[in-house]
């Protein structure tokens, strides 16, 4: 037995002992495939946005492509090397078919030759319809051609008497017709009529009334009857107006009468042991007014003489108390006035025409 060192032991290798190393499944080599693609996909954009900013060759300056025609916008593209692509199409107002409005990038930035350009392309003036100006002032017309994108085109005036001055009689086109939006409306306007005032119908008769109205060119509206009241004025007679006397007259505007419906009649008297007529007086020296010989209540009709034009007419009554004004208006005459009276004695009724006396009528 030797009795020196003994030598290292060693372990068998695979091979010499018969096993065999186990083969590697391909997720194994799933983390290095996933950095290749992470390192290609960064590549790939580093590369793109350095083609992207870094132009290569000379810079090419943006042409201004707003407000040409879609043509020559493709032509100066082309001779400046660069390309269009229309984004988008959409109607414009100020803008026709086809034309340019808007670019990017803007006109002036410089870009690598070939680059492509985004351009916006007008689809054309969109259509309106007119709106319905008749009757509008001229200023709220201009107002509803603005709110309806279209525009005032020229301003005529005609002569008419039926409508205020300034407004719209016609225009062309016709109302709620499709326009393009910025069509000019041309419109024709009322010269209106001078400024008339209402004249004044009281305490003329109705048919008085009505035949100045007409040849004043005046439209009356019905008139109302007021009911028998006492004191009131003589039948026919009109005793208020609407619109008063004095104000602006719009046109066509009527005016209301109001017509008095006479008063109640006197009532006859029946028979009595102690008739009014009872106290009984010496007679005076006076023809004209001779002495009381009591009182009489009676009614009168006074017909006035009609002239050619409004004349002041008065109305007196003379008796034994003196004298009275029964009516006192400036008209044309023509009418029949009726009066409920109470006289003393003898009486007479003189009729006026200004200052001169045309009839007296003895009661």
């Amino acid at each position: 037995m030797n009795g020196g060192p003994r030598p290292p032991r060693r372990r068998p290798r695979p091979y010499e002992t018969g096993l065999r190393r186990p083969a590697r499944s391909w997720i194994d080599y799933l983390p290095l495939i996933s950095l290749a693609i992470l390192l290609l996909a960064v590549g790939g954009v580093v590369v793109a946005v350095s083609a992207w900013l870094s132009p290569a060759g000379d810079p090419v300056p943006v042409p201004a492509f707003i407000g040409m025609h879609y043509d020559r916008a493709s032509n100066v593209a082309d001779n400046a090397h660069l390309r269009l692509h229309v984004v988008a199409r959409r109607p414009d107002f100020h803008a026709g078919k086809d034309v340019v409005v808007g670019q990017l990038p803007a006109a002036g930035e410089k870009v690598r030759s070939g680059r492509t350009i985004d351009i916006i392309v007008s689809a054309g003036i969109p259509t309106v319809k007119t709106p319905n100006l008749a009757n509008l002032s001229l200023r709220d017309a201009q107002l509803a051609l603005e709110d309806a994108r279209l525009g005032l085109g020229s301003v005529q005036q005609q002569a008419n008497g039926d409508v205020i001055a300034g407004q719209v009689l016609e225009q062309h086109p016709d109302p709620f017709v499709e326009v393009q939006a910025g069509t000019k409306v041309d419109v024709v306007v009322a010269k209106g009529r001078p400024l008339t005032y209402t004249p004044s119908f009281i305490g003329l008769s109705i048919e008085f009334a009505k035949q100045a109205a007409k040849e004043a060119h005046f439209e009356l509206g019905d008139a109302k009857y007021l009911p028998i009241a006492v004191g009131a004025k003589p039948k026919g007679v009109i005793v208020a107006q609407d619109p008063p006397p004095g104000q602006i007259l719009q046109p066509k505007e009527r005016v209301s009468l109001q017509v008095s419906g006479g008063a109640p009649p006197t009532p006859t008297p029946s028979p009595s042991p102690l008739p009014l007529e009872t106290i009984q007086a010496e007679p005076s020296p006076s023809a004209a007014l001779p002495s009381p010989a009591g009182q009489r209540f009676l009614r009168v009709s006074v017909a006035l003489p009609q002239s050619d034009k409004p004349q002041p007419v008065r109305v007196v009554l003379q008796d034994a108390s003196g004298s009275r004004t029964l009516y006192s208006q400036t008209t044309a005459g023509g009418m029949t006035l009726s009066f409920d009276i109470t006289v003393s004695g003898a009486a007479t009724i003189e009729t006026y025409v200004g200052d001169t006396l045309i009839s007296t009528t003895p009661l």
